[in-house]
């Protein structure tokens, strides 16, 4: 860690695109925004009970997001919990909590190719009550994350930010072993 105190920066999030630096966030909040409407998509498509090739997609979708997790886990949190001394510990908890929430998603598509048990509800969906709980887990976690990491992304100068987009944690945490 650092031995230097350092001042956390707080940009509040309806200052963000005023921010001189918010374009190099485009791509984190870019993904923020599509992970955001594919879920809505999923749960309308559950909702009318259009279940066609959702399960497919839900699937692809999870692979998506757990790519992007694994950058935020391996490089992202590491050297923004280095570089200003906080913790993402709550962000690495919302990674943890969607992986449950889409093993429940996972287990409701299965249940969807079961027969019927004759106590069930002729309405009961459970694909859509697990996506709507997953949806709001993903929400609750963006945000969280968001107010969390964007300003402190914002916060460093150009030349730290590319210096941490091209180079290997490694280089930017010297005693990080990757």
């Amino acid at each position: 860690m650092n031995a230097v105190a350092v001042a956390v920066p707080s940009i509040p999030r309806e200052d963000w695109t005023a921010h001189p630096r918010f374009r190099t966030q485009a791509l984190l909040l870019g993904s923020h925004s599509n992970f955001r409407r594919v879920s809505r998509y999923l749960v309308d498509q559950a909702a009318r009970e259009e279940f066609v090739g959702l399960h497919s997609l839900f699937d692809r979708w999870i692979a998506a997001m757990r790519s992007h997790e694994a950058y935020e886990e391996r490089k992202l949190y590491p050297y923004l919990e280095y570089r200003w001394r906080v913790s993402l510990d709550e962000a690495r908890t919302g990674h943890s909590e969607l992986h449950a929430r889409a093993d429940e998603v996972a287990e409701a598509f299965r249940s969807l190719a079961r027969p019927a048990d004759s106590t069930e509800s002729s309405t009961d969906n459970p694909v859509l009550r697990a996506l709507q709980a997953h949806d709001r887990t993903l929400d609750d976690h963006l945000n969280v994350e968001e107010e969390a990491v964007v300003p402190l992304l914002l916060a460093l100068d150009p030349e730290e930010f590319n210096r941490y987009y091209r180079s290997p944690l490694s280089m930017l945490i010297p005693a990080h072993r990757g």
